[in-house]
């Protein structure tokens, strides 16, 4: 008998563990008649942040990944979110292989809006492990492969990947993606690790339906706002792809609405949202006035709109 229990991966440090949480109770109460074993994977999370994580009161198994075991991914990288704990979905595999034969991982940055049970119909024993394309426009993809040098037709996010455990330890997967990861020429590497997996994976994956890794980045702004009111495009899993992530208390709208929902539900119910503005980029200002001067509200359009001008010739002058 095929047991349909769905088991689920997700990789934090004490910074997104809050987060972890959140995505957690969305894919609960969205799948209450589905069993679901969910498994987390801890870095540098302190002992009181973990008692409060268990208070979500679900099947969760936690797991701590020693410093030791990531040192070697010390390395120094031009984006500046990046930072040891993303490297810990490499090591799950290894770790879970002989308590599951599949998983879903997913990045901390996902809300689940729809029953995922129909992932037990989607075959991988002849693959390493599905997955969901990083665009949409075909000219983004084909940067991406040739920046790579791939021999593929597509490039993947690395933000879900369903693993089968077994075909991921028996073809080495993990090795293989340090050897390109830990080589100290890897400059054309700009997503270290989802360029490193597809660079290893490109003939070992299987391409499934957008719904299960529906980049939030791939809306327009009216589709933002509407996205959970239309039944027949509704994804499984929205990743929060860009830095505009919905748990920053400037960036409202419907996804931050859900976001807050799924969040009341969780020990962090009465955090507030942290602020962006301490974390803008010069690109940032100029989004900003956009969205701004689009709802009509001048002043602040032209306050950022300034803001990025005077940035981005201090960067020009900088640089040069």
């Amino acid at each position: 008998m095929k047991d349909n229990t769905i088991n689920i991966a997700f990789c934090t440090d004490k910074n997104y563990l809050e987060y972890v949480a959140i995505s957690i109770k969305s894919i609960q109460l969205n799948n209450l008649s589905n069993n679901i074993q969910f498994y987390v994977f801890l870095h540098d999370v302190p002992a009181n942040d973990v008692e409060k994580f268990k208070k979500l009161n679900i099947p969760i198994k936690t797991y701590f990944i020693e410093k030791d075991q990531l040192e070697q991914y010390q390395t120094e990288h031009k984006l500046k979110h990046i930072n040891q704990s993303m490297y810990i979905r490499l090591l799950v595999p290894r770790l879970l292989r002989n308590e599951v034969d599949r998983f879903i991982y997913l990045d901390a940055d996902v809300l689940c809006f729809q029953d995922i049970s129909s992932i037990n119909n989607i075959n991988i024993e002849s693959v390493v492990c599905a997955v969901v394309s990083d665009s949409l426009n075909n000219n983004n993809l084909v940067k991406n492969i040739n920046r790579l040098k791939l021999n593929s037709t597509n490039y993947f996010n690395s933000g879900f990947l369903y693993i089968n455990t077994k075909n991921w330890c028996d073809y080495d997967i993990e090795n293989k993606v340090n050897q390109i990861l830990l080589k100290s020429n890897n400059a054309q590497l700009i997503y270290p690790d989802q360029d490193a997996l597809n660079m290893v994976l490109y003939n070992k994956v299987l391409y499934i339906d957008n719904k299960w890794n529906y980049l939030f980045t791939w809306m327009n702004e009216t589709e933002k706002q509407n996205f959970f009111y239309d039944s027949e495009f509704l994804p499984f899993i929205i990743h929060f792809t860009g830095a505009r992530k919905p748990w920053y208390k400037e960036h409202v709208g419907l996804a931050q609405n859900l976001y807050l929902f799924y969040k009341h539900f969780t020990p962090w119910s009465d955090k507030p949202l942290k602020s962006y503005l301490s974390k803008m980029r010069v690109n940032d200002y100029r989004i900003y006035a956009k969205n701004y001067l689009k709802k009509g509200n001048i002043f602040k359009g032209i306050k950022f709109f300034t803001q990025y001008l005077l940035l981005k010739y201090i960067k020009k002058n900088y640089n040069s």
